[in-house]
């Protein structure tokens, strides 16, 4: 940064700018290790390193050292890389922003899920997720929207692990239709 003034990053910062491809090498974190070399010039002569450059690197080496302990990234010899276990923390930070387009069909799509009591904690986390995107719930495991949400619950599915759990079913007509055209507004 021009001023000199650096941020401390934050857990979310770094995890996005890693699944986004910015690249992070241990040169950068660690500048005491040996040169590895013109990969690494390269990287550091790339614009990808401003990226890097606006946070305070003792803190940073910190967030990615804790990081490393909780096997979200990778520290190979030249880059550190985002896990699986990081991409999913990724995914649950997009969820925050996810919310259903008032896009309708004139179909119904009732949302029906059986998750095994091993995986509790991902099916509580997915009923808070249907009710806070407005889906209104019809019995425990079964909510209804009049909204097309295919990519929302596909990757809600994908996000908490529980693809053969969900079902979606799209019908035509529901029984009581217009008292829940009226609480969906529609």
């Amino acid at each position: 940064m021009s001023d000199g003034i650096r941020i401390d990053p934050k857990v979310k910062d770094v995890l996005k700018l890693l699944a986004a491809g910015v690249i992070l090498t241990t040169v950068v974190l660690f500048p005491g290790i040996a040169a590895l070399g013109p990969l690494i010039k390269e990287i550091q002569d790339n614009r990808e390193r401003k990226e890097w450059d606006k946070f305070n690197l003792w803190r940073l080496r910190q967030v990615i050292k804790r990081l490393e302990s909780q096997k979200v990234v990778e520290i190979t010899d030249e880059i550190i890389k985002i896990t699986d276990k990081g991409r999913r923390k990724v995914l649950k930070f997009n969820l925050e922003k996810m919310e259903l387009k008032k896009r309708t069909d004139g179909k119904w799509r009732l949302i029906i899920y059986d998750v095994a009591n091993l995986k509790k904690s991902q099916s509580e986390f997915f009923r808070e997720t249907l009710k806070r995107l407005n889906f209104l719930r019809l019995q425990k495991s079964v909510y209804i929207t009049p909204f097309i949400c295919d990519d929302e619950i596909e990757y809600l599915r994908q996000l908490f692990d529980i693809g053969k759990e969900v079902l979606i079913l799209k019908v035509a007509w529901i029984e009581n239709e217009q008292v829940y055209k009226r609480y969906f507004g529609i």
